[in-house]
């Protein structure tokens, strides 16, 4: 279902394939899930990541073979495996209907190829401007249990979440100071 734009967009500024209703309104690209959106009576295309404003719920996508049950318990298990790595939540991402842009960055496992709604997500991952990688780079590197401020190992280290930016790995308390002294 469409929904009405607030009037932030002025019409007149819109390029050619945004105006022919072939790319998004906010971004101007033309890949992903485009929804019609009222702009003061036109219908326009916008993606559903543009119009809550970026990026928004912190997640990666998994994208791998999920046309069988067989194959979809595998992409599942990578996915464990993408979030125990890169300690953040991962979606595991059945067909097409995804706006691959909302999403953190993409992993994709070496089975994408053997399903076609794979093979469109992982091609629109890897053509947007986010990070897009493949399951077997995470996979060579072990999890950093060292604390990059204290050095020491710890079970509470990872990777900490500023602004736009991961850190190093950082232990619980390193990272309590570290807060505790930019407030």
């Amino acid at each position: 279902m469409a929904h009405t734009l607030a009037p932030r967009l002025d019409v007149d500024t819109l390029t050619i394939s945004q105006r022919e209703r072939v790319s998004c309104i906010h971004c101007d690209e033309a890949t992903g899930r485009l929804n019609p959106v009222d702009v003061e009576g036109a219908w326009f295309l916008e993606h559903p990541s543009c119009a809550a404003g970026g990026v928004t719920n912190g997640v990666i996508a998994v994208i791998g073979d999920c046309s069988t049950p067989e194959a979809l318990e595998a992409t599942c298990a990578a996915g464990m495996d993408v979030a125990d790595k890169l300690r953040q939540p991962a979606r595991i991402l059945v067909g097409m209907d995804h706006d691959i842009r909302a999403y953190e960055g993409a992993v994709i496992l070496d089975t994408y190829l053997d399903s076609v709604a794979s093979a469109g997500l992982a091609f629109e991952a890897q053509a947007a401007d986010m990070m897009a990688v493949h399951y077997s780079e995470i996979m060579s590197f072990p999890i950093d249990l060292e604390c990059g401020w204290c050095g020491e190992e710890d079970e509470t280290a990872e990777p900490r979440h500023i602004g736009d930016e991961w850190t190093q790995s950082l232990c619980e308390g390193c990272w309590t100071h570290m807060v505790r002294d930019a407030q």
